[in-house]
């Protein structure tokens, strides 16, 4: 642990080559102690994921601290939501997630520092799903009479790749709560086979009040739909016989 010379040094070595300013250093001091209570926040989120991938609930995890499931769930999601995708992966909670998977993350993740966002949200993760039209997730989305640039738009324009990011430091943000359970959806999805980039849509699909969710939902791009074209269901609807 940092001891607090260590902490104190941190401050006066910011604003080494300018003349002291004693307010100045107060906002630099309020900011490192920012940086470590999200840092804390990260560790035990790191330690729930963990409990998580090896089979605990959240039953389990509240039990021990007198909380119901949804009253753990509800301490500790937004501590989870502070963690990459490369702590995702430490956990063990993306062991199952094939190499497309994980880069389809993590391009999600790319663009969402590029674009200055404080986390990974579910338009980033769906424009990192579009990104691969040949994949089976654009061919579903095809198949849907849905043109892959419409959803673009719906999302928003991403501003000038030349602008600086709004937010600094952050190439590799966390991944936000909605993606966090597009996540879990996608594993739920493949049903303890490995994940792929199909599984992430499907795992969307079933989060329709996210961003992403809701601008699928609005073109007739359900879960429903989806599953029918992937599994070849697709077509036009019986006649009735009488």
């Amino acid at each position: 642990m940092p001891t607090l010379p260590e902490l104190v040094g941190l401050v006066l070595l910011d604003g080494i080559a300018e003349p002291r300013d004693p307010v100045r250093q107060i906002a630099t001091a309020e900011r490192i102690a920012g940086e470590l209570n999200v840092l804390g926040d990260s560790l035990v989120g790191f330690f729930v994921e963990l409990a998580r991938a090896e089979g605990c609930s959240w039953a389990d995890i509240g039990a021990s601290r007198g909380l119901s499931r949804q009253g753990a769930q509800q301490r500790y999601a937004p501590l989870i939501a502070q963690l990459t995708v490369d702590d995702l992966i430490r956990a063990g909670v993306l062991q199952g997630f094939n190499d497309d998977a994980l880069d389809c993350l993590r391009q999600a993740q790319t663009r969402a520092g590029r674009l200055g966002h404080d986390a990974v949200d579910s338009g980033d993760l769906l424009v990192a799903i579009l990104d691969d039209p040949a994949g089976l997730a654009g061919a579903v989305i095809l198949a849907l009479d849905v043109d892959p640039s419409d959803l673009r738009a719906a999302l928003g324009q991403e501003p000038d790749n030349d602008r600086p990011a709004a937010t600094a430091g952050l190439a590799q943000p966390p991944i936000g709560q909605d993606v966090r359970r597009a996540i879990d959806g996608a594993l739920a999805e493949a049903h303890g086979r490995g994940v792929t980039v199909a599984h992430l849509f499907l795992g969307l699909l079933r989060t329709p009040g996210t961003r992403a969710g809701k601008v699928l939902t609005a073109h007739g791009v359900t879960r429903p739909a989806a599953l029918a074209q992937i599994l070849g269901l697709a077509g036009p609807p019986a006649k009735d016989p009488t």
